[in-house]
């Protein structure tokens, strides 16, 4: 009897819930059967067999411990929050963003990977800010706030910008990326810290003190030879640089070999004659010019073993000849015995 009874109240619940509303919501179509049994309404683990991972939210690490009410607020399934912050306060108070994911997994909220989580950032870790401590940077009222100061060098920087007098960075107008200036990969400001690539300090450029070239905390220097070898310019006298007219770009002659030498003029062949190539090449300027006080002047006939009766002979057909160095080389520019005639 109490078998039939049991029948009869199961079939009248049955088609009771036929007529009525589903209390997990209009779109449920998850068969009863799934998750309840005859013992009543209530979940029956025993027979429990809803697949969670074919939802938006997959039960996985800690997920499948957790009461099923703790998402599931109401009766309505899709009610509940597949994202992180639906169930979870946000104890970084969006100041790392709302995806948790990006830091957390389900299995733990420790994060064990954090450099490389910050190389996908807008600041990257590198150099000597791989070791850096992340409250240097992320300065907030709690440890658990990522307040960023900035991205920019001088945002955590300012302060030793600043400070600094030697140089002023303030009155030079330094620019405010230090990279510029700074290597990322030393832990010192100056000395091994500092670089100074657009302008090599090498050879004879090898230069320990600032104040040598940047004087009066002038550190808008100009890069030209001549805005600092005025004096040697003008002082140099073997040769005369000012009366020969030599350029001022002493690069053009020098290389950065302490003490200007070795000194090589190599477009003497194509601008003046061939010294570098040819009969002529290995000659040394004194040679040709003899007067070391006006390169201006040269010698063809001093260096050349011939009379002048012996030339004139032969010579006595060419128009305009003359014996003197200047004619010598209006005929002769690349120095064969042609010329260009």
């Amino acid at each position: 009897m109490r078998i039939l009874s049991f029948i009869i109240i199961s079939l009248i619940m049955f088609f009771v819930n036929l007529s009525t509303d589903s209390p997990h919501g209009a779109d449920f179509k998850v068969s009863c059967t799934v998750c309840h049994s005859a013992k009543g309404w209530e979940l029956d683990k025993e027979i429990y067999a809803f697949d969670h991972n074919t939802t938006k939210l997959p039960l996985v690490g800690q997920h499948k411990t957790i009461n099923c009410k703790m998402c599931h607020t109401t009766l309505v399934f899709s009610q509940a929050k597949s994202e992180c912050v639906g169930c979870h306060t946000d104890v970084h108070s969006q100041t790392l963003g709302l995806d948790c994911e990006r830091c957390h997994t389900p299995n733990s909220w420790i994060v064990g990977n954090v450099k490389t989580i910050h190389q996908q950032s807008r600041f990257p870790l590198i150099g000597v800010h791989s070791t850096a401590d992340c409250l240097q940077c992320h300065k907030a009222e709690n440890i658990l706030r990522f307040d960023v100061l900035g991205v920019a060098c001088v945002d955590c920087h300012r302060d030793k910008y600043l400070a600094t007098t030697m140089p002023n960075h303030t009155s030079a107008k330094f620019s405010n990326e230090c990279i510029e200036c700074h290597f990322i990969n030393s832990y010192e400001w100056a000395g091994k810290g500092f670089n100074h690539d657009y302008f090599p300090l090498k050879q004879g450029h090898a230069i320990q003190e600032c104040t040598k070239c940047h004087k009066n905390n002038d550190y808008n220097l100009s890069k030209e030879c001549y805005s600092c070898h005025e004096a040697n310019y003008r002082l140099a006298n073997n040769p005369n640089h000012v009366t020969s007219g030599f350029p001022t770009d002493c690069s053009i002659c020098h290389s950065l070999a302490p003490g200007w030498r070795p000194a090589d003029f190599k477009q003497h062949d194509s601008q003046y004659f061939p010294i570098s190539s040819g009969k002529h090449k290995g000659l040394s300027c004194s040679e040709c010019h003899l007067n070391a006080s006006d390169y201006k002047i040269f010698s063809c006939i001093d260096c050349h073993e011939h009379t002048q009766s012996k030339m004139d002979s032969e010579h006595d057909e060419e128009a305009g000849y003359s014996y003197n160095s200047n004619k010598c080389y209006s005929c002769h520019p690349r120095g064969d015995k042609g010329g260009d005639k």
